[in-house]
C-alpha cells in the first residue's frame, strides 16, 4: 500500500509516499506484523540461525557486577546472575561481606528493569527508577537498607532523573516530568522538585524551571544541602549553572538565594563537589579543559589547572587528596590522578587503553575510584584504584578475557584530510589477505565509539571475520571540536569519515565491498541509514538499529525536539537545507542495487520513533534494484534498547548475526556451537 503525498516546504515539494506509516493505525500495525514475521521466518529457516543461538547462549550466561557506588561505607550495584533476564538492583552495608537485593525487575509480568539508581549523601537511602517494557518512563522508588525495605513514597515521571539527598535530611532533590489526569507523563518540561520522605508526591514544591520545554536537567550539591547547583542542559555543546542557598533548618526547606554562576553559548562547565567546595570542568571547542573552582567571596571562577589541546579531559572524579582525570590520548582511553601538588600519576588500563571506560564512581571515604573497562576482547570488568595503593585491583567477579585476539589502531585519511582512528581486530594467527569485515560507528552528541565486548563480537572474531570500530567525527574522541566538527551543517563529515574508513579497508587489503558490513544504532542507525542511500556500492550488508531517517520530520514525534540543537530545527528554512540533502529516506532511488539490510526498531522505543524504521523499510523494499533482503524487525515488548530482558537480547542478537553471517560469507565457528 502507498498513498501519494506532497509536502510544500520552504519552497520545495517532497514527495512522502509512506506518511500513513507514521501514524499508530491498524495499517501501521498490519504492516509491522506482516515485516516482522516475514523477517523471523527467514532468519529462523537459516541453518546458521540455531548454532549462532547456542553459541551466544553460552557467552550470555556469565555473572555481570557493574561498577558500584559509594558512600559512607554503603555500596549501590547492578548485578545479573547467570542466566537471569535482568539484572537486580544490589546494596553493601558497612561490614556487611555479601550484598543485599534491593529490587529485582526479573520477578515483575511484564519485562521491567531498573533505568538509574543513585545514593543520598550518608548512605542511608537508595533511590532508583524502574520502567516497564524498556519505555524508560521511570517510576523512583527510595530503599531505606537499615530498615531493609522499600518505603512507600513513589514518584512517576522521572524519566533520567537525576537526584540529591543531603546528609541526614529526610528530603531530597529530583527531577521529573509534567504527568497528566490519567498518570501519563509528558515529554517535555521537565522540571526540580523537593520531596519530603512520606508525603505525596502531588504536594512536592517546584523548586527550578527553564522557560525553555526542551531543557534538562542535572543536580549536584554540597553533602550538608546547605547549597545545591543545577545544571541546565542547552544540547551536547552548551549549559548554565544555577547555585541555589538552601535553608533547611525550618520546618520546611525554602531557597534563600538563586544565582546564575555559569552561562554558556557554546561551551560548558561540569560542577562537582570536593570537601564542601564547588568546582568545575571546562569544556571549550578551540580552549584546553580546563578545572575551575568557585570562589564564594567574589563570586568567580578560578582557573586551577590546565590540559593540553591534544589531550582533552571527558570527566573527573573527585578523591579527597586530588582528581581522577579520564581523557583520551590519540583517541585511546588514558586515566590519571592529578595529586593537589599538581604531580600526575598515570593509572595504567589494559591494552594501552585500547578499549572503552564504560564507568568511573569515586570512594571518596576511602580515597579511592571504582573503574568498569572493557574491549574486544574483555567483559566489563570492574576495577578499583587507590591512591595508597596504586595499582588495578579487581572488585567483584573476575571475567577472563578471551585468548587468541590482536587489536590494533590506525589512523584513516577522510574527505578533507581529517585523520580518523579505528580500531581493529581478529584472531591472531590469521593468514594475511581480504576478509568478511563488520565496520561500527555513530559520530553524534559528544559520545566517544570505542572497542567493546560483546557474545556476537567474540563469535565473529572467533570464526575469523574482522571486526572495525570508527571514531567519527560528532563523537568526542578529540574533545568539543570534534564533536561540533560533525554536528548540525556539519552532518555530511561524520558520513565522509565512515566512507573513507571502508575505502581504506579495501585499499589495505582487509576486506572488499562484496565482504564488507556496517552497523549502527539510533544516531548510528542514521549513520548507517545514510551511507546506504550514499555509497551502496561500497557494502554487501547494513544493520540499521533504532534509527532516525526521516531527517525533515524527527523533530514532530516523542522527544525528538531535544536533538535539534545537534541537527537543526527543520523549521527553519537554513536548517532544513542541510537536512534535506541527506536524510535518508528522502534519498532511496528507485531500482537502485541496495545492500542486504535489516533494519530493527522496538514497539515502545520512546526515544526514536518506529515511524522511521517502518517508512524507511517500505520505501526501500519499493526501490531496490538488486535481490538482496530488505528485512523489518520490531520486538513488541522493549524499548530503545535500554532494559531488555536476556531472552529479548539473545534473540536479537542471533537474529543480527545469523544475518550478517550469511551475507558476508562467513561460517560461525561450530566447533564452539553446539
Amino acid at each position: 500500500m502507498t498513498t501519494k503525498h506532497d509536502d510544500h516546504e520552504h519552497g520545495f515539494v517532497i514527495y512522502d509516499p509512506f506518511r500513513y506509516l507514521e501514524d499508530d493505525t491498524e495499517a501501521s500495525r498490519h504492516f509491522e506484523a506482516e515485516q516482522h514475521h516475514k523477517t523471523i521466518r527467514a532468519l529462523h529457516a537459516d541453518t546458521f540461525w540455531e548454532p549462532i543461538y547456542q553459541r551466544l547462549d553460552t557467552l550470555m550466561t556469565r555473572e555481570e557486577t557493574h561498577v558500584p557506588q559509594a558512600r559512607q561505607d554503603v555500596m549501590a550495584f547492578l548485578r545479573r546472575q547467570p542466566g537471569a533476564n535482568q539484572a537486580t538492583l544490589e546494596c553493601l552495608p558497612p561490614g556487611h561481606t555479601h550484598s543485599q537485593t534491593i529490587y529485582d525487575p526479573g520477578r515483575a509480568e511484564l519485562p521491567q528493569a531498573i533505568d538509574w539508581f543513585t545514593l543520598s549523601e550518608d548512605g542511608k537511602f537508595v533511590l532508583f527508577g524502574v520502567s516497564n517494557q524498556g519505555d524508560e518512563w521511570s517510576t523512583l522508588y527510595i530503599y531505606d537498607w537499615a530498615r531493609n525495605r522499600l518505603l512507600d513514597d513513589t514518584i512517576p515521571g522521572t524519566r533520567w532523573a537525576s537526584v540529591f539527598m543531603p546528609m541526614q535530611k529526610s528530603v531530597f532533590y529530583y527531577t521529573r516530568y509534567p504527568v497528566d489526569a490519567k498518570g501519563h507523563p509528558q515529554y517535555y518540561g521537565q522540571r526540580v522538585y523537593c520531596h519530603r520522605l512520606g508525603t505525596d508526591y502531588h504536594d512536592d514544591r517546584e523548586v527550578f524551571s527553564d522557560p525553555d520545554p526542551t531543557t534538562t536537567f542535572r543536580l549536584t550539591g554540597d553533602q550538608e544541602g546547605r547549597q545545591l547547583v543545577i545544571e541546565t542542559h542547552r544540547g551536547w555543546t552548551a549549559n548554565r549553572l544555577s547555585l541555589l542557598t538552601l535553608n533547611h533548618d525550618a520546618l520546611e526547606p525554602s531557597m534563600i538565594m538563586s544565582a546564575d554562576i555559569f552561562d554558556g553559548t557554546t561551551e560548558r562547565l561540569e560542577p562537582f563537589w570536593r570537601r564542601g567546595e564547588l568546582f568545575g570542568l571546562y569544556h571549550h571547542p578551540t580552549e584546553p579543559s580546563q578545572i575551575w573552582k568557585w570562589n564564594s567571596s567574589d563570586h568567580q571562577w578560578i582557573p586551577l589547572w590546565v590540559s593540553s589541546l591534544t589531550d582533552p579531559v571527558q570527566s573527573i572524579v573527585p578523591l579527597d587528596s586530588g582528581f581522577v582525570l579520564f581523557s583520551f590520548h590519540q583517541a585511546r582511553c588514558h586515566l590519571a590522578f592529578l595529586h593537589d601538588d599538581g604531580e600526575m600519576t598515570p593509572i595504567d588500563l589494559p591494552h594501552q587503553g585500547m578499549g572503552t571506560v564504560l564507568g568511573l564512581q569515586a570512594d571518596a571515604s576511602h580515597d579511592r575510584v571504582f573503574i568498569e573497562w572493557t574491549s574486544f576482547d574483555q567483559p566489563p570488568q570492574v576495577y578499583s584504584w587507590s591512591v595508597l595503593d596504586p595499582e588495578l585491583k579487581i572488585w567483584g567477579t573476575q571475567f577472563k578475557s578471551t585468548q587468541g585476539i590482536r587489536i590494533w589502531q590506525e589512523f584513516v585519511k577522510s574527505k578533507d584530510g581529517t585523520l580518523i582512528p579505528i580500531f581493529l581486530a581478529q584472531k591472531q594467527g590469521l593468514p594475511t589477505g581480504v576478509r568478511p569485515a563488520i565496520v561500527g560507528g555513530y559520530g553524534g552528541f559528544n559520545i566517544a565509539y570505542q572497542p567493546i565486548y560483546s557474545p556476537g563480537i567474540h563469535l565473529w572474531l572467533e570464526s575469523g571475520g574482522l571486526y572495525v570500530v570508527a571514531g567519527l567525527r560528532g563523537g568526542s574522541e578529540f574533545g568539543e571540536a570534534w564533536h561540533q566538527a560533525g554536528m548540525r551543517d556539519r552532518k555530511q563529515n561524520v558520513f565522509d569519515d565512515m566512507v573513507s574508513v571502508l575505502r581504506h579497508l579495501v585499499a589495505e587489503g582487509y576486506s572488499r565491498p562484496d565482504m564488507m558490513g556496517i552497523t549502527g544504532r539510533s544516531n548510528g542507525g542514521l549513520l548507517t541509514g545514510t551511507i546506504v542511500t550514499q555509497h551502496p556500492e561500497l557494502i554487501r550488508s547494513a544493520i540499521i538499529g533504532v534509527p532516525l531517517l526521516d531527517m525533515l520530520r524527527y523533530d514532530r514525534f516523542l522527544v525528538a525536539a531535544l536533538w535539534k540543537r545537534e541537527y537543526g530545527d527543520p523549521n527553519n528554512p537554513v536548517d532544513w537545507q542541510w537536512l534535506q540533502r541527506y536524510s535518508p529516506y528522502h534519498h532511496v532511488v528507485p531500482h537502485t542495487k541496495y545492500p542486504a539490510i535489516l533494519i530493527f526498531t522496538s514497539a515502545h522505543d520512546n526515544r526514536v520513533h518506529p515511524l522511521h524504521a517502518r517508512k524507511m523499510t517500505a520505501r526501500l523494499q519499493q526501490a531496490t534494484g538488486s535481490s538482496y533482503p530488505i528485512f523489518l524487525r520490531v520486538e513488541p515488548q522493549a524499548g530503545h534498547g535500554v532494559g531488555k530482558t536476556r531472552k529479548q537480547q539473545l534473540e536479537e542478537e542471533t537474529d543480527i548475526w545469523t544475518f550478517q553471517f550469511r551475507q558476508l560469507g562467513l561460517s560461525p565457528h561450530t566447533s564452539s556451537c553446539g
